[in-house]
């Protein structure tokens, strides 16, 4: 029966009638069950191979939407040896302490603001307390589908970004909409694939915004309707003509590629385009990822017709549901190695599987330090 139901929700029900829907009923339990029917590696708690000569068992943190899996994938593909575990529970720290893992790879929840903030919280205590080497950092997971915290920190390290307004009074939020210039971005903080983000283009609609905002709150489209937003907003200034890049750090290995555009938005268009990023392109994606020592993180970049390069996004982790590649050079997939200051070569391969899992598992293993792990 219950099978009969997910499916139904899954897979029979319009998208936006589900979002709708939302806002009355939880559907995360349906929800969450579907997503689990429908990925194979669902299941998958364990492998205990070795081909890779891992000095360690990863711990993989199991993630409610199945987001985790790309880690498994990689995993048995790399032929590292791995075990799921589930942070949720009360008795996590005793579950990764009995797990002889010495590195974990943590996926974050980007749908359910508790798990979001219950990731956030324990991977934190597992790496600075715990002392456990996690890939991604608790330092790259601070950002992630936080825009106000990111706005925060590009402000503060002085990184170029489109201009950014944060609002915690609702008279401050009122006196700026009054004269601020239009259009202007609307979004907030949570929400992927440009889901909670609009353009607006009058004063009513803003007048609107804020009085939500310090009311029932926003809620972005797919999520539980009481994952309400409430108490602040958030505004950036409104670029045209912009081309949008997805550039991406991992470890050592450098990509990116043009974000193609449906309507206003590159973010969810399902297009990737494949031109190469010039070395100033690269450079700007090194510069930010220094500043910031990220080792695994998407620079989502606008690139102005005058030719500037600004921060749009900043998301340790991605998706991948256009392409399993990130860069391709004459239509060969590969990534760039940084051989100094405005030098870079192309090496061709394949880099980015499993929404570039793999080349998270070898960096991350590269940098475990031998003597302060568990050993299988």
């Amino acid at each position: 029966m219950m099978r009969h139901l997910v499916r139904a929700v899954g897979m029979r029900i319009p998208r936006p009638l589900r979002h709708f829907a939302q806002r009355f009923v939880d559907l995360g339990g349906y929800k969450r069950a579907y997503w689990a029917m429908k990925n194979p590696l669902a299941q998958v708690e364990r492998g205990d191979d070795n081909a890779f000569g891992s000095p360690c068992r990863v711990g993989i943190i199991h993630n409610q939407w199945q987001s985790h899996t790309p880690f498994i994938a990689a995993c048995q593909e790399l032929g590292v040896p791995f075990q799921v575990l589930d942070l949720a529970g009360p008795d996590w720290i005793e579950r990764v302490r009995e797990s002889g893992c010495g590195l974990f790879l943590v996926w974050p929840d980007a749908i359910s603001l508790p798990w979001s903030a219950m990731l956030k919280d324990r991977v934190q205590i597992l790496e600075a307390v715990l002392g456990y080497p996690v890939t991604p950092s608790s330092h790259e997971l601070w950002m992630y589908e936080d825009k106000r915290r990111m706005a925060y920190w590009l402000a503060a390290q002085g990184l170029p970004h489109p201009q950014t307004w944060v609002f915690y009074r609702p008279e401050d939020a009122r006196r700026f909409i009054q004269d601020c210039p239009l259009p202007i971005v609307f979004k907030m903080p949570m929400g992927s694939s440009a889901r909670g983000v609009a353009i607006v283009r009058n004063r009513r609609m803003l007048q609107r915004l804020v009085s939500r905002a310090f009311g029932k709150g926003h809620v972005p489209p797919g999520h539980d309707h009481r994952d309400a937003f409430r108490g602040s907003i958030l505004f950036q200034e409104y670029l045209p003509d912009i081309r949008e890049w997805r550039l991406v750090r991992i470890g050592d290995s450098y990509f990116g590629h043009p974000k193609g555009r449906v309507g206003d938005f590159h973010s969810g268009s399902g297009v990737a385009e494949w031109d190469v990023p010039e070395p100033r392109h690269l450079d700007f994606l090194h510069q930010v990822t220094e500043c910031g020592r990220f080792v695994s993180m998407a620079v989502d970049t606008f690139e102005t017709p005058d030719g500037r390069l600004l921060v749009n996004e900043l998301q340790t982790v991605f998706g991948a549901s256009t392409s399993i590649d990130q860069l391709k050079v004459d239509g060969v997939p590969g990534r760039m190695v940084r051989e100094g200051e405005g030098t870079w070569r192309f090496e061709a391969g394949d880099f980015a599987r499993n929404a570039c899992a793999n080349e998270r598992i070898r960096n991350a293993l590269s940098r475990v330090e031998v003597v302060s792990i568990k050993r299988i």
